[in-house]
């Protein structure tokens, strides 16, 4: 083997150890990336099910609100003539 082919196989067997590694810390790197995804995941899926939850909780109440809106528009009539049978009108 000359020198020449011994320096280029020396070169060609460092960089292969040097992506060896990059590749093995990029695959490190993968894993984590992907444990934070999964619980970015898991949080998203809570707020969701939490907005939901709300929206229901928000759709009774405004349901409630129509229903006692209606109510004083009953009562707003009929106080007037109430009103008017005690004072003997």
């Amino acid at each position: 083997m000359t020198e020449l082919e011994k320096m280029l196989k020396d070169t060609l067997t460092r960089m292969e150890q040097e992506f060896s590694v990059t590749l093995t810390n990029q695959g490190k790197t993968l894993d984590e990336q992907q444990l934070v995804l999964t619980a970015h995941s898991q949080g998203l899926r809570q707020l969701q099910e939490v907005n939901s939850r709300n929206n229901a909780d928000l759709h009774a109440l405004t349901q409630r609100l129509e229903d006692l809106a209606g109510l004083y528009r009953n009562l707003e009539t009929l106080l007037p003539r109430l009103n008017d049978i005690l004072n003997g009108k």
